[in-house]
């Protein structure tokens, strides 16, 4: 497939914010925002063909299902041994749910949790099957916007094999602009961090530690990058920090967007 780094942005965006609809869904509305979900993931080849390139299939998956369903909490979803086995088998999962599987996404959580509230159990079905899977596939998309570089508007061939991407430039490329300006500016750079900072408070208000620690990672940034001569691996580790701890957040999508902005109006800082 072939998509620019632009484009990249939006679909990596949209996939979080479809995630983080899922993870704080009613219990009520769960299974059709989960079929929403799947339908968006099966739309978008990037995600999709990833997918495919290291599906194995659950022969036994229906009957699994419907075991745990019925195990009032005495049992949980296998879903692998390793990352590709787990992006998998929880694509399974919620596939075989968006296609009008009878059952409540509550029982599939119920032995994540001691609580006996349906949206608890949904909560923590999110927390320890979708979760994992949404930040897997980000990280996915996140290694191939890194792979891009900084250029913004070439098109990239993206082949998937075996779990791995190969981006190259487009045939209708002629050459890649290796030079990069290493100036950088202080002032988008402001805003950005005051942009961070405001989505920080509205998405991270119910927990205050791991904002309070994304902080300290701002101010190192914010005192760093008024040096003649910045620090770039304070700089780098920094906002690899924030991004990191944010991943463990799906919820907060702007706050991600904010701090990938960010880790780019930095990055020629890092050479």
């Amino acid at each position: 497939m072939e998509i620019n780094k632009k484009e990249l942005k939006k679909t990596s965006r949209r996939f979080r914010q479809m995630a983080s609809r899922v993870l704080n869904a009613h219990y009520n509305e769960v299974n059709s925002i989960i079929k929403m979900f799947v339908e968006y993931i099966d739309s978008t080849p990037i995600i999709s063909e990833y997918i495919q390139s290291i599906y194995v299939e659950c022969p036994d998956l229906r009957n699994e299902i419907a075991e745990v369903s019925q195990s009032y909490g005495r049992r949980v979803l296998n879903t692998g041994d390793t990352p590709e086995q787990e992006i998998s088998s929880i694509y399974q999962i919620l596939k075989l749910i968006s296609e009008d599987y009878p059952v409540q996404i509550y029982t599939l959580g119920w032995g994540y949790t001691s609580s006996k509230k349906f949206q608890d159990m949904v909560k923590e079905f999110g927390n320890r099957v979708v979760m994992p899977f949404a930040n897997e596939i980000d990280a996915y998309l996140a290694d191939i916007a890194t792979d891009m570089g900084y250029d913004e508007e070439s098109r990239f061939m993206i082949s998937v094999s075996g779990g791995q991407a190969q981006v190259n430039i487009s045939n209708d490329n002629s050459t890649l602009n290796a030079t990069q300006n290493i100036q950088v500016s202080q002032s988008n750079i402001d805003n950005l961090i005051s942009e961070l900072k405001a989505n920080l408070e509205k998405e991270l208000s119910d927990n205050v530690a791991l904002q309070s620690i994304i902080m300290d990672q701002i101010k190192l940034i914010e005192s760093e990058k008024v040096e003649i001569k910045p620090k770039k691996e304070v700089l780098k580790t920094s906002i690899n920090t924030i991004q990191s701890l944010l991943k463990t957040v799906p919820m907060a999508a702007a706050a991600v967007e904010s701090a990938n902005r960010l880790f780019e109006s930095l990055a020629p800082l890092f050479n």
